[in-house]
């Protein structure tokens, strides 16, 4: 029998070089952060979709669909190397840069040369290239795979919690708006540091009847840790010794957040769980009985996938970027906070707000920054000068502060004068900026940065409570986010919680379990430990 040594090769590698970096993205991801697979397909058909139109284009430019398969490979290539390169080099805001004019010169000249070669074929389409590419993506494909599948297979250990209260029948409870800003400095910080006064606004909200925790600490140094433990009301130091203090795996500490015990236990009061979109996957309540997000409101996987590529630097020639839809994001659930309560009495809302974290995207008056300073793709400041850095986070940080305050304000007056009945308000923020902490050695860092880290905003509304008990009486200037529910709780409830002392801890980024106390005067290296209370 004769073979047909003409026999044409098709290519597939397109397709496999469209899914496999999707995968990639996935499993680096989903190994330390779970990640829901259902956010998968849209990303894959996106990326289907844009290499099928950039085949069918280059097919026609090429008049064969087979000899323009390298090309969109190459293409491919360059579309989502891009990110993973400008990441490198230490730009997060990129816009029309040097490097996105590189790769679309590196893409001219790769189809140019794919063309060249096409045209000087003379024994069918490149079906030695074919099979080489072929076996190439389906290798990568295969290990990409099989990787993601041992992540989807991956599950955190299962936080232990204590029994559920018993059942109650009656009683009328509050609706409770818990209020995270996100990297809020407490006042004495604000002004010390950032030159920035905020009296007027506490002063208003002490006059709404907030008590302002003057001496407000978080209890740890990252927001995972510090939602995790102020939403269960207690110190991570079994989850520290469960998971272990070499552990990489932040899955245990979103899971304490996404079914922590303040939940459950509002839910068994009969609570309904309204939450609003963070961008971030721990702190989107995912099992919330309403969700409030904007029209297009990326996921954390979907805006980690885009940094990897050259879509960003893209949109923004359709004047798009990713601070546009974080500063849609923010004054999205700000305008719906005082909506969130209408009709879901007794109701529980849950607003994580990315503000003022970087990045800066308002000034006093609400206007868009004219600067804003790179930094890596981990949000550090790496190889950037301190005394530059200091200015940036000078000139932008305080008047990010000031209009959140203005928003705020305004959020306050609605909620409370839309209330049925005195609702709760607790506007906390997870931790300080502290944005030039080393992260890889703690230890080494200037007391003052770790203070700072650990200086949040913390305001708490309570209305008089049918037991007879009229806050403040239990709250202190020095209560730290692991007692405020305690308090709250045991305030409104048919339950008794006894407070824990007050204290803060730092985890580096690559070791989240090994915890470092910190005492108020910034690193205390006698308590070095996963946990010691």
């Amino acid at each position: 029998m004769v073979q047909n040594r003409n026999r044409r090769t098709v290519p597939f590698h397109p397709v496999l070089f469209a899914v496999a970096p999707i995968l990639f993205v996935y499993t680096f991801n989903a190994s330390k952060i779970p990640i829901d697979p259902r956010e998968l397909p849209l990303p894959i058909a996106l990326s289907l979709a844009m290499a099928g139109v950039v085949w069918a284009v280059l097919g026609l430019v090429f008049r064969s669909a087979t000899r323009a398969a390298p090309a969109v490979s190459f293409f491919l290539l360059l579309f989502f190397s891009y990110g993973h390169i400008a990441g490198v080099l230490g730009s997060e805001s990129r816009g029309w840069t040097d490097l996105l004019v590189l790769w679309l010169l590196l893409l001219a000249a790769g189809i140019w040369l794919a063309a060249r070669r096409a045209r000087r074929a003379t024994r069918g389409p490149h079906s030695g290239l074919t099979v080489l590419l072929n076996s190439v993506a389906t290798a990568v494909f295969a290990v990409n795979l099989v990787t993601g599948a041992r992540s989807l297979l991956h599950r955190p250990p299962r936080v232990e919690r204590e029994a559920r209260p018993a059942a109650t029948t009656s009683g009328d409870y509050p609706d409770i708006y818990y209020i995270i800003t996100d990297s809020y400095a407490r006042s004495d910080v604000l002004e010390s540091r950032y030159h920035t006064d905020n009296s007027a606004f506490l002063g208003d909200l002490e006059h709404l009847g907030f008590f302002v925790v003057d001496r407000a600490r978080s209890n740890y140094a990252g927001t995972y840790h510090s939602l995790a433990s102020s939403l269960n009301f207690t110190y991570l130091d079994s989850l520290a010794g469960a998971a272990g203090a070499e552990s990489e795996d932040y899955g245990p500490l979103i899971s304490m957040i996404q079914h922590s015990r303040l939940v459950d236990f509002l839910r068994h009061h009969g609570y309904s769980v309204v939450s609003f979109a963070s961008g971030y996957a721990g702190t989107d309540l995912a099992d919330a009985d309403v969700h409030f997000a904007p029209l297009w409101s990326p996921s954390e996987f979907q805006n980690v996938l885009a940094n990897t590529t050259m879509l960003w630097d893209l949109l923004y020639l359709l004047r798009m970027s990713p601070k546009d839809l974080h500063r849609a994001r923010i004054m999205y659930t700000l305008q719906n906070l005082p909506l969130a309560g209408r009709g879901r009495h007794p109701v529980f809302v849950w607003a994580h707000i990315v503000c003022p974290h970087k990045p800066f995207v308002f000034d006093a008056r609400g206007g868009r920054p004219k600067y804003y300073l790179g930094v890596d793709l981990r949000g550090t400041m790496r190889d950037v000068n301190k005394v530059l850095v200091r200015q940036w986070l000078d000139e932008y940080y305080g008047p990010q502060v000031i209009y959140l305050n203005t928003l705020l304000d305004e959020v306050v007056r609605k909620i409370l004068a839309e209330s049925s009945r005195p609702p709760i308000i607790i506007i906390q923020g997870d931790h300080g900026p502290g944005a030039m902490l080393n992260w890889g050695e703690p230890d080494r860092d200037e007391p003052s940065e770790l203070a700072e880290r650990h200086s949040i905003l913390d305001v708490i509304y309570l209305p008089p409570s049918g037991r007879g008990i009229r806050p403040p009486a239990q709250l202190y200037d020095s209560i730290s986010p692991v007692n405020t529910f305690r308090v709250v709780l045991s305030t409104y409830f048919d339950t008794t919680m006894s407070l824990l002392p007050d204290r803060s801890y730092l985890a580096t980024f690559h070791r989240p379990f090994r915890f470092i106390e910190v005492d108020r005067s910034g690193f205390c290296p006698a308590t070095k430990s996963a946990g010691a209370h």
